[in-house]
């Protein structure tokens, strides 16, 4: 069994029923959305992966992948729809989609491909640095402290990733000004970090 959520963005019940039941067979979770709406709200559930048609009632499967793009964490995207054009899988895939799927489809061919996205953001390591009790999670913006959820600056928390990436090594003042706030410095000057 896994732990990984999918989200399923269908208007019609029979593909959102088959596809439920052949995630949950794989042991998936499921989020079954049946509007472009439900889906951007149903996105803030932070799934593991989305399974997203085009054609929808009300805001269409390009806009739902250009907003899931638009997000601080990655999200793959599989976009499983009856357009089958050239042009229409280069736009999906050049909005963000990891991958294109056309209807009909086989049962099979879809988990393989929804296995091989997940092994995919695994891999690239939802990166996290860990240091003692504190947690940094770099692409999901995230720092525990004993588990417990820590808000950090945008500013605090490049610090904190660049300390803890250098973990053992003496960073300058100069390498942590340059680093966080550019070669321009920004409001930042060598008063901003003390000795």
């Amino acid at each position: 069994m896994t732990n990984h959520t999918i989200l399923v963005v269908d208007d019609e019940p029979t593909i959102t029923s088959a596809l439920n039941y052949s995630f949950v067979q794989a042991g998936y979770e499921t989020i079954l959305a049946h509007t472009g709406q439900e889906a951007l709200e149903k996105i803030a559930l932070k799934p593991d992966l989305v399974v997203l048609d085009i054609m929808l009632p009300d805001i269409d499967g390009y806009q739902i992948c250009q907003h899931i793009r638009e997000q601080p964490r990655y999200t793959p995207i599989l976009m499983l729809t009856a357009k089958d054009t050239l042009q229409e899988k280069v736009i999906g895939l050049d909005l963000g989609a990891d991958a294109y799927m056309t209807k009909p489809y086989k049962p099979q061919e879809l988990l393989a491909q929804v296995r091989a996205l997940l092994r995919l953001v695994k891999q690239q390591g939802r990166a996290e640095l860990v240091c003692g009790p504190i947690e940094l999670l770099i692409d999901d913006k995230i720092v525990r402290r004993s588990g417990d959820e820590i808000t950090l600056t945008t500013t605090e928390f490049e610090l904190l990733s660049l300390l803890m990436q250098g973990k053992g090594r003496v960073l300058g003042r100069e390498t942590l000004l340059r680093t966080i706030w550019g070669d321009e410095g920004g409001d930042a000057n060598t008063r901003t970090i003390h000795d």
